[in-house]
């Protein structure tokens, strides 16, 4: 798709997304805490194993995070299973991470993707990130938002997604599944780079325009504006949360990168400096913008025939 067609709307989106961003939650001076937090050994969660109260009901579940938040709402994780014929260990089984503020897609490309994915032969199972869909707070004064001008609180809401993850994970295989993958879009595909780097018992991992360089989100991106004013001008080292940074446990064709060649989100430059930095998994550059990428059923089909040949 042409350039003129899909980058208005990517515009709009971002336009869009500053308005949702929680602003005056107090987040000035913290650039030294933030630091500190996002490079101490626990921020990836190897801490985390199945969780104890992990319930099952037809396709729902639900389980505790690992992660305590402030908000009682946010620390009950929820998702959806969708099995492929026959026994739910025996086929290879994929974790959907949706993007920011896309509830929407959770509701409805996802449920799609999934069935699509049954028909491949390949379990798939949803889980609701961090303070989106079930668990937005609904206390006066709560950050209801995933971002928010309180950096501390962007990178909690990382540690929690990750550990919430890796839960789900540690689950699938005590229950007996071998083959696990994750595809993520947008900040599911960047939640989904991290936990390629970090949870060893993935074994295939699709990125759909990931945002590689989150130090270029901050720094650049206008919803961003209200964590650099809360910065008050501070640096902030953040190369622990860009994925260059890190080095994938997997091997690397099993590891496919969908970049948008006119994506205002996570400009095509970054996912092919992440292609070099990981020694070249697979990429692939589409005509379609950040938002334009995740209508295209051409796209979505290819990568489901994808993850199929992982099986």
């Amino acid at each position: 798709m042409h350039g003129a067609f899909v980058k208005p709307l990517d515009w709009f989106a971002i336009k869009l997304a500053a308005l949702s961003v929680h602003r005056n939650a107090g987040g000035r001076g913290q650039a030294k805490e933030v630091e500190a937090l996002l490079h101490e050994p626990s921020f990836f969660c190897d801490f985390v194993t199945a969780p104890k109260d992990f319930q099952r009901k037809r396709r729902r579940f639900q389980f505790t995070s690992p992660v305590v938040s402030s908000w009682k709402r946010n620390n009950t994780v929820h998702g959806r299973f969708f099995s492929a014929a026959g026994t739910f260990p025996e086929h290879a089984t994929v974790v959907l991470l949706h993007g920011w503020n896309q509830e929407l897609g959770y509701r409805t490309l996802f449920p799609y993707l999934a069935r699509r994915l049954n028909a491949a032969g390949v379990n798939a199972v949803m889980i609701e990130l961090p303070y989106h869909c079930q668990r937005k707070p609904r206390e006066r004064g709560a950050i209801r938002n995933f971002i928010a001008d309180d950096l501390r609180h962007v990178a909690m809401a990382t540690h929690q997604a990750l550990a919430d993850a890796r839960a789900l994970v540690a689950w699938l295989e005590k229950e007996g599944c071998g083959n696990i993958g994750v595809w993520g879009i947008s900040l599911g595909a960047w939640l989904g780079g991290l936990l390629a780097c970090v949870e060893p018992r993935l074994k295939f991992a699709v990125l759909m325009t990931p945002v590689a360089r989150m130090d270029r989100v901050i720094a650049e991106l206008e919803f961003c504006e209200p964590i650099r004013r809360s910065l008050g001008g501070a640096t902030v080292r953040l190369e622990p949360l860009n994925l260059i940074s890190h080095q994938p446990k997997m091997a690397t064709e099993n590891i496919l990168v969908v970049a948008s060649e006119h994506d205002l989100f996570a400009p095509v430059e970054t996912a092919e400096e992440l292609a070099r930095a990981w020694k070249e998994p697979v990429l692939w550059r589409m005509r379609h913008g950040h938002i334009s990428v995740m209508l295209s059923a051409p796209v979505m089909e290819r990568t489901v025939k994808w993850i199929a040949r992982r099986r």
